[in-house]
Protein backbone atom coordinates (compact mmCIF):
# COMPACT_ATOMS: atom_id res chain seq x y z
CA UNK A 1 0.00 0.00 0.00
CA UNK A 2 1.60 3.57 -0.80
CA UNK A 3 1.68 5.90 1.41
CA UNK A 4 -2.14 8.08 1.75
CA UNK A 5 -1.88 11.91 2.69
CA UNK A 6 -4.56 12.67 4.60
CA UNK A 7 -6.55 15.79 2.62
CA UNK A 8 -7.58 17.23 5.65
CA UNK A 9 -4.49 17.62 7.42
CA UNK A 10 -3.49 21.28 7.87
CA UNK A 11 -0.84 21.96 8.09
CA UNK A 12 0.37 19.67 5.31
CA UNK A 13 3.40 18.58 7.37
CA UNK A 14 1.05 17.19 10.58
CA UNK A 15 2.65 14.46 11.32
CA UNK A 16 2.68 10.98 13.93
CA UNK A 17 4.46 13.11 16.83
CA UNK A 18 1.39 16.56 15.90
CA UNK A 19 -1.08 13.95 16.51
CA UNK A 20 0.72 12.38 19.76
CA UNK A 21 0.85 15.47 21.23
CA UNK A 22 -2.67 16.25 21.15
CA UNK A 23 -3.20 12.67 22.16
CA UNK A 24 -1.30 13.13 25.29
CA UNK A 25 -3.85 15.42 26.38
CA UNK A 26 -6.53 13.45 25.21
CA UNK A 27 -5.70 10.39 27.47
CA UNK A 28 -5.42 12.46 30.79
CA UNK A 29 -8.65 13.40 30.57
CA UNK A 30 -10.46 9.63 29.35
CA UNK A 31 -8.50 8.99 32.39
CA UNK A 32 -9.22 11.80 34.59
CA UNK A 33 -11.44 9.97 37.35
CA UNK A 34 -8.49 7.57 37.88
CA UNK A 35 -6.08 9.67 40.25
CA UNK A 36 -3.60 6.43 39.98
CA UNK A 37 -3.18 5.91 36.59
CA UNK A 38 0.28 5.27 35.33
CA UNK A 39 0.94 6.77 31.18
CA UNK A 40 3.93 5.66 29.60
CA UNK A 41 5.05 6.15 26.02
CA UNK A 42 6.90 3.86 23.86
CA UNK A 43 5.50 0.94 25.80
CA UNK A 44 7.40 -2.17 25.18
CA UNK A 45 5.38 -5.37 24.23
CA UNK A 46 7.11 -8.32 23.64
CA UNK A 47 10.39 -6.79 24.80
CA UNK A 48 10.61 -4.07 22.78
CA UNK A 49 9.63 -4.94 18.98
CA UNK A 50 6.63 -3.69 19.07
CA UNK A 51 5.66 -0.65 20.56
CA UNK A 52 2.29 0.77 22.39
CA UNK A 53 2.62 4.55 21.44
CA UNK A 54 0.85 5.39 24.55
CA UNK A 55 -0.43 3.34 27.09
CA UNK A 56 -2.74 3.92 30.37
CA UNK A 57 -2.64 1.34 33.69
CA UNK A 58 -5.26 1.94 36.07
CA UNK A 59 -7.80 -0.42 37.33
CA UNK A 60 -6.99 -1.91 33.50
CA UNK A 61 -4.46 -1.56 31.13
CA UNK A 62 -5.39 0.59 27.80
CA UNK A 63 -3.35 0.50 24.39
CA UNK A 64 -3.30 3.20 22.02
CA UNK A 65 -1.72 3.26 18.32
CA UNK A 66 -1.56 6.33 16.44
CA UNK A 67 -2.03 5.81 12.62
CA UNK A 68 -1.03 9.70 11.00
CA UNK A 69 -2.51 10.47 7.82
CA UNK A 70 1.41 10.02 6.34
CA UNK A 71 1.52 6.56 7.53
CA UNK A 72 0.53 3.42 6.03
CA UNK A 73 -1.41 0.53 7.52
CA UNK A 74 1.35 -2.16 6.91
CA UNK A 75 2.35 -3.08 10.01
CA UNK A 76 -1.09 -2.58 12.00
CA UNK A 77 -2.49 -6.35 11.42
CA UNK A 78 0.84 -7.19 13.48
CA UNK A 79 0.33 -5.08 15.96
CA UNK A 80 -2.87 -5.56 16.66
CA UNK A 81 -2.39 -8.84 17.53
CA UNK A 82 0.49 -7.92 20.66
CA UNK A 83 -1.91 -5.19 21.41
CA UNK A 84 -4.33 -7.67 21.73
CA UNK A 85 -2.32 -10.21 23.75
CA UNK A 86 -1.07 -7.67 26.38
CA UNK A 87 -4.28 -4.97 26.78
CA UNK A 88 -7.42 -5.27 28.57
CA UNK A 89 -8.54 -2.42 26.29
CA UNK A 90 -6.63 -0.76 22.81
CA UNK A 91 -7.99 1.89 21.10
CA UNK A 92 -7.05 3.37 17.56
CA UNK A 93 -6.25 6.94 16.71
CA UNK A 94 -6.85 7.81 12.94
CA UNK A 95 -7.74 10.04 10.19
CA UNK A 96 -10.67 9.11 8.31
CA UNK A 97 -8.75 8.65 5.35
CA UNK A 98 -7.17 5.28 7.06
CA UNK A 99 -10.54 4.45 8.77
CA UNK A 100 -12.23 2.28 6.13
CA UNK A 101 -9.79 -0.27 5.59
CA UNK A 102 -8.63 -0.30 9.31
CA UNK A 103 -12.03 -1.34 10.80
CA UNK A 104 -11.65 -4.59 9.00
CA UNK A 105 -8.00 -4.96 10.55
CA UNK A 106 -8.95 -3.94 14.15
CA UNK A 107 -11.41 -6.57 16.11
CA UNK A 108 -14.22 -4.94 16.91
CA UNK A 109 -13.61 -4.83 20.73
CA UNK A 110 -11.00 -2.23 19.93
CA UNK A 111 -12.35 1.58 20.24
CA UNK A 112 -11.51 4.03 18.00
CA UNK A 113 -10.99 7.82 17.74
CA UNK A 114 -11.17 9.97 15.09
CA UNK A 115 -7.95 12.59 14.00
CA UNK A 116 -9.33 15.43 12.28
CA UNK A 117 -6.63 18.93 11.58
CA UNK A 118 -7.78 22.34 11.27
CA UNK A 119 -5.13 25.33 10.26
CA UNK A 120 -4.90 26.21 13.91
CA UNK A 121 -5.60 22.36 15.54
CA UNK A 122 -5.42 18.88 15.75
CA UNK A 123 -9.44 17.61 17.04
CA UNK A 124 -9.51 14.27 18.63
CA UNK A 125 -13.52 12.40 18.36
CA UNK A 126 -13.83 9.51 20.12
CA UNK A 127 -16.38 7.78 17.62
CA UNK A 128 -16.06 3.75 19.06
CA UNK A 129 -15.50 3.22 22.68
CA UNK A 130 -13.03 0.61 23.48
CA UNK A 131 -14.69 -2.71 24.98
CA UNK A 132 -13.25 -5.27 27.41
CA UNK A 133 -10.39 -7.61 25.27
CA UNK A 134 -12.16 -10.82 25.61
CA UNK A 135 -8.87 -13.06 25.23
CA UNK A 136 -5.74 -11.49 26.80
CA UNK A 137 -3.03 -14.04 26.71
CA UNK A 138 -1.19 -14.92 29.87
CA UNK A 139 2.73 -15.63 28.22
CA UNK A 140 2.30 -12.02 26.61
CA UNK A 141 1.46 -10.07 29.76
CA UNK A 142 4.18 -11.98 31.61
CA UNK A 143 6.49 -11.15 29.38
CA UNK A 144 6.20 -7.46 30.59
CA UNK A 145 7.85 -8.36 33.76
CA UNK A 146 11.48 -8.13 34.55
CA UNK A 147 13.81 -11.37 35.57
CA UNK A 148 13.72 -9.77 39.74
CA UNK A 149 10.29 -9.74 39.63
CA UNK A 150 8.85 -12.58 37.90
CA UNK A 151 10.94 -13.86 40.55
CA UNK A 152 8.84 -12.37 43.13
CA UNK A 153 5.88 -13.01 41.88
CA UNK A 154 6.74 -16.58 41.44
CA UNK A 155 8.12 -16.44 45.35
CA UNK A 156 4.77 -15.10 46.34
CA UNK A 157 2.64 -17.65 44.65
CA UNK A 158 4.93 -20.88 46.21
CA UNK A 159 5.82 -21.61 42.47
CA UNK A 160 9.56 -20.31 42.97
CA UNK A 161 11.52 -24.13 43.75
CA UNK A 162 13.83 -24.52 41.26
CA UNK A 163 13.10 -21.54 39.25
CA UNK A 164 16.26 -19.04 40.06
CA UNK A 165 18.62 -20.09 37.62
CA UNK A 166 16.28 -20.94 34.76
CA UNK A 167 15.85 -18.83 31.74
CA UNK A 168 13.44 -15.61 32.14
CA UNK A 169 11.65 -17.52 29.20
CA UNK A 170 10.82 -20.24 31.78
CA UNK A 171 10.02 -17.76 33.93
CA UNK A 172 7.25 -16.05 31.91
CA UNK A 173 5.80 -19.81 30.91
CA UNK A 174 5.63 -20.56 34.40
CA UNK A 175 3.37 -17.60 35.50
CA UNK A 176 1.41 -17.81 32.23
CA UNK A 177 0.67 -21.34 33.04
CA UNK A 178 -0.28 -20.95 36.78
CA UNK A 179 -2.18 -17.58 36.73
CA UNK A 180 -5.32 -16.67 34.59
CA UNK A 181 -4.60 -12.88 32.80
CA UNK A 182 -6.66 -11.05 34.52
CA UNK A 183 -5.34 -11.98 37.73
CA UNK A 184 -1.75 -11.90 36.10
CA UNK A 185 -2.54 -8.62 34.76
CA UNK A 186 -3.03 -7.17 38.04
CA UNK A 187 0.35 -8.34 39.63
CA UNK A 188 1.69 -6.76 36.46
CA UNK A 189 0.42 -3.65 36.79
CA UNK A 190 1.23 -3.83 40.43
CA UNK A 191 4.94 -4.60 39.56
CA UNK A 192 4.67 -1.59 36.50
CA UNK A 193 3.86 1.08 39.47
CA UNK A 194 6.76 -0.26 41.82
CA UNK A 195 9.51 0.51 39.51
CA UNK A 196 9.60 4.36 40.27
CA UNK A 197 12.55 5.84 37.97
CA UNK A 198 11.95 3.88 34.63
CA UNK A 199 14.83 6.03 33.01
CA UNK A 200 17.65 5.06 35.57
CA UNK A 201 16.27 1.63 36.19
CA UNK A 202 17.00 1.21 32.16
CA UNK A 203 20.05 -0.83 32.59
CA UNK A 204 18.05 -3.82 34.60
CA UNK A 205 18.39 -6.97 32.83
CA UNK A 206 14.99 -8.36 31.22
CA UNK A 207 15.79 -11.20 28.89
CA UNK A 208 18.90 -13.67 30.37
CA UNK A 209 21.44 -10.83 30.92
CA UNK A 210 20.46 -8.82 27.50
CA UNK A 211 20.72 -4.95 28.59
CA UNK A 212 16.88 -3.51 28.01
CA UNK A 213 15.16 -0.38 27.73
CA UNK A 214 12.01 -0.17 29.11
CA UNK A 215 8.96 2.13 28.23
CA UNK A 216 9.50 5.57 29.90
CA UNK A 217 7.10 8.12 31.13
CA UNK A 218 6.19 10.17 28.46
CA UNK A 219 8.19 12.69 26.99
CA UNK A 220 11.64 10.27 27.10
CA UNK A 221 11.66 7.99 24.23
CA UNK A 222 13.43 4.53 24.70
CA UNK A 223 14.71 1.95 21.74
CA UNK A 224 13.71 -1.04 22.17
CA UNK A 225 16.32 -4.13 21.57
CA UNK A 226 14.87 -7.03 22.38
CA UNK A 227 13.11 -9.33 19.95
CA UNK A 228 9.07 -10.32 19.74
CA UNK A 229 8.90 -14.17 19.56
CA UNK A 230 7.31 -15.59 16.48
Amino acid sequence: MNDVICPTLVPSNTNEQDVRTALRAFVRREHAEAADTLFLEEFALYGGEIRADLAALNGVSHGYEIKSGRDTLDRLSRQVVAYSDVFEHATLVSPQCHLTEARSLIPGWWGIVKVQCTETRILLTRVRQARPNPAPKSVAIAALLWRPEALRLLSLHGLDKGMKSKPMSDLIDKLAAALPPQHLGRLVRGALRTRGDWQSAARRKQYDGKSQRHANLWDSPRKPSANMPQ
